[in-house]
Parts: C-alpha cells; structure tokens; sequence
C-alpha cells in the first residue's frame, strides 16, 4: 500500500497525517524542521492590512503587537490560529503567494500598507510583487526553521514525500544523500507552489505534482488522484 512520508512541522504534520488516515491513506510523521520564535520589536505605525503567511506566524505574535485595519491569512490552518487571538481575517480564493497577490490587487487601493508577518525565510516573491504594484509593504519576520540533521525515522518505505517549502526540499536532499534512505526509485514528490516544484526539478528531481495550496485538504486530493491514476 502507498505510504506518505509527512515532513511538515508541528502541529501541521498530525493534522495532514489525520487528513491522510482519513482518506484511507498510511503516513510516516518525520518532520524535517522545527519553529523557533525570533523575539523582535513590534512593527511601528498602522497598516491598511496584515498578511499572515503560516500558523506559525500566528503562533508567534500577540494580538496587540499589530495594528491594522484588515488581517489575511494564507489558509484555513492560519486563520484559525488568528481566531485564538481574537483576530478575524480574510481568507484569498488560492492559499499561495499568487492568490494574495490578487486577493490585495482587488481589494486594496495602489499606495496602501501592506504588513507580511512570516518567517525568516518567507516568500520573497510576494513583497517584491506587491512593492512593483506599488503597495508600501512591510516585512515582520517572527520565526526561523531550523533544520533536523539526525536522520528521520521511517517505519514504512514511502512512494510519496509532501514537502510544504524550498527549505524542505533543500534539507530532503541532503538527508536522504547524507543517510541513504532512497535507494531504488526516487519517491514522488508533493510541494504547494509553482515556485517550489520547479525549485524541486532544478535540484535533480524529476517526479514532482503540485498542489493548488498548501492546505492538508489540497495535499490530500492530489494525492489520491496521483494513487488512482497509478
């Protein structure tokens, strides 16, 4: 039977492996990192809106840190972890860089403030779009990912591997070389993003599916319509 190798963090890592079980699918939870919050200043002045690019990036703040007007987060995950808070936010139509662009590009005048509360390797692509729109744009790091370098444990070999950013998909590679743990047919890869999977292909893999989000639902779907069609 096909098995998923989860490699998220926590909490993301149970609730995709849930999402798997449910869908009759066997999962192996390994993560490849972990969240270390970053202890910064809060950002100065007000914001037409703030974007949350990961629950992590909830997790990190306090509901008074930010003052803006309107909050987005990327995905159901994130903006139910701004709920704790007590922060009612905006969802975009994609959970993806692409889909806060045009979630702000509809709904936000050219000149507004925009906040990106994420981590410190966060989606440099979305401030460097918004700022050529002309949106004053803000950048609020408030996590790292740090990288696992002892070697993963596996209780089942995996024909899948879900991988959620490029830092994942740049520390996959260096673990499986560095341990060999895939010693036949590399395994199909599942990453969110355009952006990740031809970052992917550059480093060598070629059996890379995109998911429309980053979302355990959407990684699901792909998924199973990758073992149906297998």
């Amino acid at each position: 039977m096909t098995a998923v190798w989860v490699t998220r963090t926590q909490p993301g890592a149970a609730s995709m492996a849930k999402h798997l079980r449910r869908a009759a699918i066997q999962s192996n939870v390994a993560p490849l990192m972990d969240i270390r919050r970053i202890t910064s200043d809060s950002p100065q002045g007000s914001f037409d809106l703030a974007v949350y690019l990961s629950q992590h990036a909830a997790r990190s703040i306090d509901a008074e840190d930010i003052d803006a007007s309107r909050h987005m987060a990327i995905g159901a995950a994130t903006q139910q972890a701004l709920s704790y808070l007590g922060i009612s936010s905006e969802l975009p139509d994609r959970s993806s860089s692409e889909g806060i662009v045009k979630h702000v590009s509809t709904s936000l005048k050219t000149g507004a403030s925009v906040l990106i509360v994420c981590g410190e390797d966060g989606r440099s692509m979305l401030p460097t779009r918004l700022k050529s729109m002309g949106y004053s744009v803000s950048i609020w790091p408030v996590y790292r990912r740090v990288r696992e370098t002892r070697k993963p444990r596996l209780e089942r070999d995996c024909e899948i591997v879900e991988l959620s950013s490029v830092t994942s998909v740049q520390t996959y590679r260096k673990i499986v070389r560095r341990h060999a743990l895939v010693s036949t047919e590399e395994p199909y890869l599942v990453v969110p993003s355009r952006r990740i999977g031809k970052y992917g292909k550059l480093l060598g893999f070629e059996r890379v599916y995109v998911t429309p989000g980053a979302s355990s639902r959407s990684f699901v779907r792909v998924i199973r319509r990758m073992i149906l069609s297998d």
